[in-house]
């Protein structure tokens, strides 16, 4: 049975049979030593130190939560005592934001309250009984416990952990922290730099900067660098070609018509500037509104890939067909699960669930009915007349 105050009679009967069954009670708490708590549902010998333990085990027996809120128009139960006096608490006895101080400290010098006799001896063993004893080396900080005063260095001041973990150097306090993080943890080496890495995304983003794992070959005149011998080679013949034992300054490709000087670094460069300068090529756009020329087909191809980009042609919408019962009058719900065959004024009245038309449909069938029964019944007297002639 699922755990609820609401519950079937057969459930609480079956309940109420097993504890009748038990000719002799047991006593819920032994007079030995021990002090256990014994189940009292026949059957059962198993016994508990605690006695929410217990209320948690018959709960399972039972399924009955036979700790109820005796606060008026509080429907709440429990199944463990403990719980109830929480609910009590915290739902009833503290309807203010302020929570009630009226538990004072036991001892005298003490000007202390507090809103529960816990939280009372909670202050007694920490102040009064326990003090602070133990104080940091560091500062004036104290504490209670040494291990609590060796945490506060270790955090504060020193960061010497006493256990640290051999693949990212995490420190830790305790040995089964360090043990139980050691299984999960991994880092990533660089070999070639010697970096430790805890995540691979991290690894990979420094490899990429660094430029592991290929081979680059840089210029020995710039810092510029290549992938490639022959692109290296062709950047110190354009741009660091010795002439007359000087570096060149300038493009190594001018152009050989008379009276002009321009001069560029890459040979298609200055075949680009032959064709469009000297021998009268235009790249012009294809498109007959737009009139722009351009030098090269690249920067053409730049234009209409930014201006003239090709609009989608949007499909024309076909015609839906006529519905078949376009125009009919919607026959409602209730209509139909009568049979009748009834008015436009009734069908929607019937549709909005008037109740003056649901009588009228009822006592309609129920006319209905009668006949039929009627014409049943006659039916049946002329065949048995019939028989007994």
């Amino acid at each position: 049975m699922p755990p609820g105050l609401n519950s079937d009679s057969s459930d609480l009967e079956s309940v109420f049979s097993l504890k009748s069954q038990t000719s002799v009670i047991k006593p819920r708490r032994s007079s030995g030593t021990g002090l256990k708590y014994y189940c009292n549902i026949a059957g059962c010998q198993q016994s508990f130190k605690r006695l929410d333990h217990l209320d948690r085990h018959e709960y399972k027996h039972t399924g009955i939560k036979k700790h109820a809120c005796h606060y008026d128009e509080c429907q709440k139960s429990y199944s463990i005592l403990t719980h109830l006096k929480r609910h009590i608490r915290n739902t009833h006895e503290r309807l203010s934001k302020e929570p009630l101080k009226n538990v004072a400290c036991e001892v005298d010098t003490c000007n202390k309250f507090f809103t529960s006799l816990t939280n009372m001896h909670r202050h007694m063993r920490e102040v009064h009984e326990n003090p602070k004893v133990y104080q940091c080396s560091h500062c004036e900080e104290k504490f209670t416990q040494k291990l609590k005063m060796r945490r506060h260095e270790i955090s504060k001041h020193t960061g010497i952990y006493p256990y640290n973990c051999d693949k990212c150097s995490k420190g830790f306090y305790q040995k089964y922290q360090a043990e139980k993080h050691e299984e999960f943890c991994k880092s990533y080496l660089c070999p070639t730099c010697n970096v430790k890495f805890d995540k691979w995304s991290l690894y990979l983003k420094h490899c990429k900067e660094k430029q592991h794992g290929r081979k680059y070959y840089q210029c020995e005149y710039c810092p510029r660098i290549y992938a490639k011998p022959g692109e290296l080679q062709a950047h110190v013949a354009c741009k660091h070609l010795l002439v007359d034992g000087l570096n060149k300054v300038g493009g190594n490709f001018k152009c050989s018509h008379d009276g002009c000087e321009r001069s560029y670094s890459y040979e298609r460069n200055l075949k680009q500037h032959m064709l469009t300068a000297h021998q009268g090529k235009r790249f012009e756009c294809e498109y007959a509104e737009c009139k722009k020329v351009f030098s090269s087909a690249q920067n053409l191809k730049k234009h209409l890939a930014a201006g003239h980009v090709e609009k989608k042609v949007k499909k024309l919408s076909v015609k839906s067909k006529r519905r078949k019962d376009a125009g009919l009058t919607k026959i409602a719900n209730l209509t139909k699960l009568s049979g009748l065959i009834v008015n436009k004024e009734l069908n929607e009245q019937l549709r909005n669930r008037n109740i003056d038309a649901i009588e009228i449909v009822t006592e309609t069938l129920s006319q209905e009915a009668e006949n039929a029964s009627e014409v049943s019944q006659n039916l049946s007297d002329e065949i048995n007349n019939t028989g007994n002639q």
